[in-house]
């Protein structure tokens, strides 16, 4: 095997280790009693607070130094639609369920795809276009099943697509600057910056900062550790390797591992028949693109 071809496996490798991590997220969430931006903030800070170690072993501070404008501004796109992302998702959460936050948060791979095949030259096979349509189709159930539930769950709704929209921006800015700036100085800005966004963002909605509880801090640390690190740092370590739209796509593995975990360890969290429906949908796409919708870059 060539290491082109090893690299890529490894790339695919960290996409299934991210899939399930990025799964815990909403039930910590879910646990913690902290609003919304507090919860954002503090995951991003711990995040960093656990990286500085690797980049300074690894020299990134001085890959740091050097970076361009062009770096920069990827940076900052990427920083800004990572915030968008979190602080949507996680109001979503407090107003629908767990299942159909998650699903709808991840429905922004026709998006990626889109402007990868046509703006990026990453040609998108057409078997993996139907398996990115049957997913969205089952968002589309999700949707219009919760519309009936009331304005709030469909406000809650709402919020995590939209999340998931600045989440696609977030992997398409990704894929170009993980061409250009190594793993450790990419994230560490990208989380650094997202992290003085949400304080701003939690001192504007006038939320308490200082969090002294230990029980809060340890959720907080789990949101660095599992789904910060072992799921959005190796979804952007896949970058490298990956075309964006599938690794955007691989996201929409999360509803299954989510929805399980809440089911499991979160009250009044059981799934209605089409939820579950628009979710086999999802997971069904996904499987589609995954096993057949790789990719050679134009």
């Amino acid at each position: 095997m060539s290491i082109e071809s090893e690299e890529t496996s490894r790339a695919y490798s960290a996409i299934l280790v991210a899939m399930v991590s990025i799964s815990f997220a909403s039930v910590f969430i879910k646990w913690s009693g902290s609003s919304p931006f507090v919860i954002a903030f503090y995951r991003l800070v711990f995040t960093c607070a656990l990286l500085l170690p690797f980049i300074a072993w690894s020299r990134g501070f001085s890959e740091l130094r050097r970076l361009g404008k062009t770096d920069l501004m990827l940076i900052v796109i990427s920083a800004v639609a990572l915030s968008f992302h979190f602080g949507l998702w996680i109001v979503s959460l407090t107003l629908t369920l767990v299942s159909t936050s998650v699903i709808l948060v991840t429905a922004h791979p026709m998006f990626v795809a889109g402007v990868s095949h046509f703006v990026l030259g990453e040609r998108v096979k057409r078997i993996a276009a139907i398996g990115i349509v049957v997913a969205f189709s089952g968002v589309c159930v999700i949707s219009v099943a919760d519309y009936g539930e009331g304005s709030d769950t469909f406000l809650g709704d709402l919020l995590a697509f939209l999340g998931g929209l600045c989440a696609g921006i977030y992997f398409l800015s990704g894929r170009l600057a993980r061409q250009r700036v190594s793993l450790g100085p990419y994230v560490l800005s990208v989380y650094s910056l997202s992290a003085v966004i949400m304080l701003a963002a939690a001192m504007v909605a006038g939320d308490e900062l200082l969090v002294l509880d230990g029980r809060e801090l340890s959720l907080f640390l789990l949101l660095a550790i599992v789904p910060t690190i072992l799921g959005h740092t190796m979804f952007n370590y896949a970058l490298k390797k990956v075309p964006a739209h599938i690794v955007s796509t691989s996201v929409l593995g999360e509803p299954v591992g989510a929805s399980i975990l809440a089911f499991l360890l979160l009250p009044d969290e059981t799934p209605g028949l089409w939820i579950i429906l628009g979710g086999a949908l999802v997971i069904g796409g996904l499987y589609i693109v995954l096993t057949r919708g790789r990719v050679q870059t134009a």
